[in-house]
Order: structure tokens, then C-alpha cells, then sequence
């Protein structure tokens, strides 16, 4: 029996958002934490180093809103915006929200609740970035428990790629720290994540609404540096797995989450037409690497992807 709305105690959510020249989208991302229909919320504002304007907004939604804190630091990257971050939350729970990005007024509300009820650790929304500007009706609140986490976030390539779709208990993430100067950094922390919980709720609206308008790191040019962090995110993800008492998930997570994570590394270099050789070349060093370390065997791959490194080393030879 779901329990009534208004007997659940109301906790402290710590608002996450890191920031790096977003000026132009700033107002409005910290406009719907604010609009919130729940309240009881602290807003931690990482300001990584900002250029432009972002600076001089922030201080001024601070100076205006006393939940709001603003912290200064110089370039470091959105892991270690998010890093810090998590050292200064006092809430019960963490969200995290990019500052290009805004969500649904009902947002906290909902995951709150349906992390209540259930009374699992995390709750997601099953999809990332479909968005829906009308009220939600929860008098009956939806939300499904998924179990077991690991191979039902595995299952979800979108969803379960990202931090920001998620409502966190506080104990469990804040010293669980993000990989230091990398991109792509959402998917070896949420993979190692869910290896220690049970389960996790998950609800079907469209909270979150994503910039596609925004050009971000992973749109951009794609060169060695990317794909080497990719190769780190993939060593750390093979790293944490080794261990005695996970080791028996590491088949599930190679097939399901270092596989896609090749697959994305390869389809970008595939495409990529800049600095083509010396990328080429890379990769195939990398992915010879990989597979000797046992990270990923070539037939859990799709047929797609290996005739793609097929065609990226036939190119690279035709050049030697």
C-alpha cells in the first residue's frame, strides 16, 4: 500500500549544477529549480573557470536567494565541477542538473516521492530527454521498481548513460567521486553506481529537458584526446569490476556497457574527417590494447561496428 503524499517527511534535495560559459541558458536552469512545486532544496553552483557572464549572474541569484551557493574555481573540467560539489552537500539527496538544460516544475517533487514510496536508493525517469511543459497528475503516482539495477540500467543505453535523469540518496554518492579530466564521465560512474544497489524506481514522465541548441564536447570535433578518455573510462569501469566481490558482473557490463562505449568511440572516428591518420592509428592501438587486457572480446560487438574498425584499418593501411 503506496503511502500518503502528505505523511512523507520532506528531506533536503542538494541541486547540482556545474557551469562553464552557459550565460545564455544560465537564467532559465536556475528559473526551474527555483519554480520548483518542492521547496526544501539547496542549489550548489560550480562555476569551472566561466569566461563570459555566468559569474556575474550566479552572484546575483545567490545575493537574491539564500539556498543558492555559488563556488569558484578555476578550469578543471565538469567532473571535478561535480567532484566539489558533492563535498559540500548538505541535503539528504542529490540531483544533478547541467546549467544549459532546465526540468519540469514537478521534477523534485516526483523523483522525491517515488524514491520515498519505493524506498529505494535511486529513482530515474526511463526516458532522458523528453520533455513535457503540462502539469502531471500524480495523485496516483507511477513509478516501477527495477531489479536487478546493474543489468536494468545497462539495459536502458540512454538512461542509464547519464547522471542527470536520476534522484540520489546523499550517503551513497557523495564521497563516490567522478573520473578527474575526462569527458564522458556519466557512464563509468553510474555503471559502478548501480553494481551496489539492489534495485532502483523509475518513473515515466518527461522531466528533463535537454539543449540540443548548445554545441557540447560530445558534438564537437572528435580527436585523440576523446578517445583516450574513453579508454580511461573503459580501464576504470575494468578496474572496479576486478574486484572479488563484483567480478561475476564484469561479463554482463562487458557485453552490455564496455561494448556501447566502443561502439560510440568507433562510430566517431569513423566519421571524424580532421586529423583522420593519426586518430585512425590511435584507435587501433587502443582497441589492440583493450582486447588484449580481456575488456572486450570482438563477438560481442556488433556486426556493424566491426565492419566499421575493418574499414578503418583498411583506410589506415592504404596510407602506409
Amino acid at each position: 500500500m503506496k503511502k500518503n503524499a502528505h505523511s512523507i517527511s520532506v528531506d533536503k534535495i542538494s541541486v547540482i549544477i556545474p557551469i562553464y560559459n552557459t550565460e545564455a541558458y544560465l537564467q532559465k536552469c536556475l528559473n526551474s529549480v527555483l519554480a520548483q512545486t518542492y521547496q526544501n532544496f539547496e542549489i550548489i553552483c560550480v562555476d569551472d573557470g566561466s569566461t563570459d557572464l555566468s559569474g556575474e549572474i550566479l552572484k546575483q541569484y545567490a545575493a537574491e536567494d539564500s539556498r543558492i551557493q555559488v563556488i569558484f574555481q578555476q578550469n578543471m573540467g565538469q567532473s571535478e565541477a561535480r567532484n566539489v560539489a558533492l563535498s559540500n552537500v548538505k541535503g539528504k539527496y542529490v540531483y544533478f542538473l547541467d546549467s544549459d538544460d532546465f526540468i519540469h516544475p514537478q521534477t523534485l517533487e516526483i523523483l522525491y516521492r517515488a524514491l520515498k514510496e519505493s524506498e529505494c536508493a535511486v529513482v530515474a525517469t526511463k526516458q532522458t530527454k523528453i520533455y513535457d511543459a503540462n502539469p502531471i497528475d500524480i495523485s496516483n503516482l507511477q513509478y516501477v521498481i527495477k531489479k536487478p539495477a546493474l543489468l536494468n540500467i545497462l539495459q536502458n543505453e540512454e538512461s542509464g548513460s547519464v547522471v542527470w535523469n536520476k534522484l540520489y540518496r546523499a550517503d551513497l554518492v557523495r564521497n563516490r567521486k567522478f573520473i578527474k579530466g575526462i569527458y564522458f564521465e556519466d557512464w563509468p560512474w553510474i555503471t559502478c553506481l548501480f553494481a551496489d544497489i539492489d534495485a532502483y524506481a523509475e518513473v515515466p514522465y518527461g522531466l528533463y529537458a535537454y539543449n540540443t541548441d548548445n554545441v557540447s564536447t560530445i558534438r564537437s570535433t572528435f580527436d585523440i584526446s576523446k578517445v583516450g578518455h574513453f579508454i580511461i573510462g573503459i580501464r576504470a569501469v575494468w578496474h572496479y569490476f576486478s574486484d572479488e566481490t563484483r567480478k561475476h558482473l564484469w561479463p554482463m557490463v562487458r557485453k552490455k556497457r564496455i561494448s556501447v562505449s566502443i561502439k560510440h568511440m568507433v562510430n566517431a572516428v569513423y566519421h571524424e574527417r580532421q586529423n583522420q591518420p593519426v586518430l585512425d592509428d590511435f584507435l587501433l592501438s587502443m582497441l589492440y590494447q583493450l582486447r588484449q587486457a580481456e575488456c572486450f572480446y570482438y563477438n560481442e560487438l556488433s556486426l556493424k561496428v566491426i565492419m566499421r574498425i575493418l574499414k578503418i584499418w583498411f583506410r589506415n593501411r592504404r596510407r602506409k
